[in-house]
C-alpha cells in the first residue's frame, strides 16, 4: 500500500501542486520510525503547473501566509524544485508495483495528480478502484486527525506518516 499526500495553491481538481509525498506501507506490519519506510518526496516548480494549465486561487495563498514558517518555506519557498512532468515520472517510478493508493482524501490528491498526469501527456499510475479514503477510515474508528500526532504540519511526507499512524 501507498499513502500520498500533497501540497497545492488551490482547493480546485486543477491545482497548482508545491510538494508530493508518498510513503509505502504494509497494513499488516506494526506501525514503524518514518525514516524506516520506503518514502518519496518532491518539491514541485509552481510555474511548470501554471504552463501546463493549473490554477492558483488566493484562498489558499491567504491560508499559506498564515501557517508557519517552516511549512511556508518547505511549501512555497524553498529553491530545490523539479517540473511537475518530471515530478510525476519520478512518482510513477517510485510506485511501480504499487496497488492500492491511500489518501486524506482521493477526491482531493489523488484527482489533482490525475489531472496533472492528462494534462502532461502521461498515464496514470494507479487504477481509480485501488484509491482508499483515511477519512472515512478515521469517521467509523473514532479517530480525529488533528489527535494524531505531526511533526510539521502541512509537509507532505510528514502528513503522509500522520496519515498512516490513523490507518
Amino acid at each position: 500500500d501507498v499513502m500520498i499526500d500533497i501540497e497545492t495553491l488551490s482547493t480546485e481538481p486543477n491545482a497548482v501542486v508545491l510538494t508530493i509525498g508518498a510513503i509505502k506501507f504494509n497494513r499488516k506490519e506494526e506501525l514503524r520510525a518514518l525514516k524506516d519506510y520506503d518514502t518519496f518526496y518532491i518539491r514541485v516548480e509552481p510555474k511548470s503547473c501554471e504552463d501546463i494549465g493549473c490554477t492558483i486561487d488566493s484562498a489558499t495563498v491567504n491560508w499559506w501566509n498564515k501557517q508557519s514558517p517552516d511549512a511556508k518555506f518547505e511549501a512555497l519557498e524553498h529553491p530545490d524544485r523539479v517540473p511537475i512532468k518530471d515530478a510525476l515520472i519520478a512518482l510513477s517510478r517510485w510506485l511501480d508495483g504499487s496497488k492500492v493508493i491511500w489518501a486524506n482524501s482521493p477526491s482531493f490528491d489523488c484527482v489533482i495528480l490525475e489531472n496533472c498526469y492528462k494534462k502532461c501527456g502521461l498515464g496514470i499510475p494507479w487504477k481509480f478502484w485501488l484509491t482508499r479514503d483515511c477519512r472515512t477510515l478515521y469517521d467509523l474508528a473514532g479517530i480525529r486527525k488533528r489527535d494524531l500526532p505531526s511533526n510539521v504540519e502541512h509537509n507532505s511526507l510528514d502528513d503522509c506518516f500522520t496519515q498512516l499512524i490513523g490507518v
